[in-house]
Order: C-alpha cells, then structure tokens, then sequence
C-alpha cells in the first residue's frame, strides 16, 4: 500500500514532536539530578554538623540546665491540693469523706485489706454520699 503525503506529513509530524518530547525529558532529567545533588550536599553537611564532638560550653550548658529542670519537676510534685465539699450548712473535705467511707466500710465487717479502689459518688440533691468498693455496684452510702 504506498503512502499518501497525508499520511507522509502525518508522520514527519509526529517524528519531531517525539524529538521535541525526548528533548524536554531529558532536559527536566537533568534538572532533577542537579536538584538531588543540592540536596545531597546540603544532607552531607547537615550530617556533619550533627556528627560535631560537643563543646564543653555545651555540656556546661547541659548540666546547668538539668538541675533546673529537677528544680520545676521537684516544685510540681509539692503542690499541695484540698477539695471541700459545702452543701447547705454543711461542709466536709474529700480526705474526710473518704475515712468516713473507710469507716462504714469496716463497720460493717470488712476489711481494708480487701480495698482495691474506692470511688465516692456526692448526690447533692439528697445529702449523701455512695461509695463502691473495687467497682462493687453499691457498697454503701452516708449522709454528708
């Protein structure tokens, strides 16, 4: 079947945009391994920086810096905290609430032994206190 100078043209066409497109990807090809080889020097040097033997100014500044934090770490742990509980007239602490929960507890033939977990529930509208023992569905209850 012989060509047609359609079909010729066609071709020839195609041909130079191939070319034009083999070109551009080789071009941009070559960008990027410029750009990769950036970016490996710039990791190398990073890197080296990284990899520097510390300076005794740095270590001082270390341990000058460590005892200030024992210092912060030491102050948060001294905090003292109350919680007081008013309903009416009346007024009880949390630490108050729960040795009375202690008490009932062993009053009526347990032992603190026994005690896992304690939880205390404050019913304001009734004025009294429930408290579980060791997820327990009620173990018993007291008027504030």
């Amino acid at each position: 079947m012989p060509k047609t100078k359609k079909t010729e043209e066609a071709v020839e066409k195609v041909k130079a945009a191939a070319e034009t497109a083999k070109e551009t990807v080789k071009a941009a090809a070559e960008n990027a391994v410029e750009k990769a080889e950036v970016v490996v020097e710039k990791a190398k040097t990073a890197a080296k920086k990284v990899a520097k033997p510390r300076t005794k100014k740095a270590d001082t500044a270390d341990a000058a810096e460590k005892p200030a934090r024992a210092k912060k770490a030491a102050k948060t742990e001294k905090i003292e905290t109350k919680v007081v509980i008013e309903l009416g007239d009346k007024s009880a602490s949390s630490e108050s609430l729960i040795t009375r929960a202690k008490e009932d507890w062993t009053g009526k033939g347990n032992s603190l032994d026994e005690v896992k977990e304690l939880a205390l529930y404050i019913n304001a509208a009734e004025g009294m206190v429930y408290y579980v023992v060791n997820d327990d569905y009620l173990s018993g209850s007291f008027a504030i």
